[in-house]
């Protein structure tokens, strides 16, 4: 499902698996669109959803009313008991973080998941 912000320049798309609503986030994230942001994630909170996710990755942009929306998205989270991660961006993105110091207190999701133990190990010839 995607879910499209009357804004150019920016688009929410929308996945749930297992509980989790992902929010991949395209374009650039600022004035113009962050309070659609906050009334989407609000939307997530009806449906009954464990786990929000903010995908960041696809971000080209995100001025400090950007950042200002995903903070307010984890407030809004902590606020109706669910657990909140965010995908990091990349480029400019993930520098504003940095700079602002809000990527050492945003709950990173982890970009894939971790194989099982001893997976990267190669079988011992006679175990062929």
């Amino acid at each position: 499902m995607a879910l499209q912000e009357s804004q150019p320049g920016f688009e929410v798309q929308e996945s749930v698996r297992d509980g989790r609503h992902t929010l991949l986030l395209s374009g650039e994230l600022d004035l113009a669109v962050a309070a659609g942001l906050e009334t989407t994630i609000l939307g997530l909170f009806v449906e009954g959803v464990s786990t929000v996710e903010l995908d960041l990755s696809r971000l080209t942009f995100m001025d400090s009313t950007g950042l200002r929306a995903v903070l307010r998205a984890q407030e809004l989270c902590a606020e109706h008991g669910y657990d909140f991660l965010v995908m990091p961006g990349s480029g400019q993105v993930q520098r504003l973080l940095e700079l602002t110091g809000t990527a050492d207190v945003l709950p990173l999701a982890d970009a894939a998941p971790s194989p099982p133990a001893g997976a990267d190990r190669a079988a011992a010839p006679d175990q062929l």
